[in-house]
């Protein structure tokens, strides 16, 4: 009977996670190969999705149980995350000064790690360090967590 249910509930969802998978079928997250390359080029791609509100990207490159800890030290997860992106739709904001992270690999574990620099609404500009960590799963990189440190100026 349980085994009847489930492929019954299967059947049921699998639409759903077809959809899901289609709208994650994105040219950013297209051919993608487990190494560093692929993870620095997900780097940039999260970055121009963040900056320009494009929530449903993220949704596709983040875990659902995706948490980070944020530059204020606060901690926050994937709906933070995405209510934050969105505000940034629309706004054409400028580009944020991005270097090509460092990129650790461990077996299905990545860490993509550098430093950015940018400007406040009120033109001061701000250094920033950060870490984000990815998972290796179903032939595809996905983001789990992530950190920011805010650098004090002048260090």
């Amino acid at each position: 009977m349980r085994l009847l249910l489930s492929v019954g509930l299967g059947l049921c969802f699998a639409p759903l996670v077809a959809v899901a998978q289609q709208n994650c079928a994105r040219p950013e997250l297209a051919n993608q190969k487990r190494d560093a390359a692929t993870v620095e080029r997900l780097e940039h791609a999260w970055t121009d999705a963040y900056m320009s509100g494009d929530t449903a990207f993220e949704e596709c490159l983040l875990l659902p149980d995706f948490h980070e800890i944020k530059s204020n030290g606060k901690v926050g997860n994937l709906s933070d995350e995405l209510a934050v992106a969105a505000k940034n739709k629309g706004k054409n904001l400028p580009p944020v000064e991005f270097h090509s992270p460092e990129v650790l690999m461990h077996d299905d574990v990545a860490v993509a790690h550098g430093d950015v620099h940018f400007k406040d609404a009120k033109g001061t500009e701000h250094e920033m360090h950060y870490a984000d960590y990815y998972h290796w799963e179903n032939g595809s990189w996905r983001v789990f967590f992530a950190q920011q440190t805010s650098v004090p100026n002048g260090s």
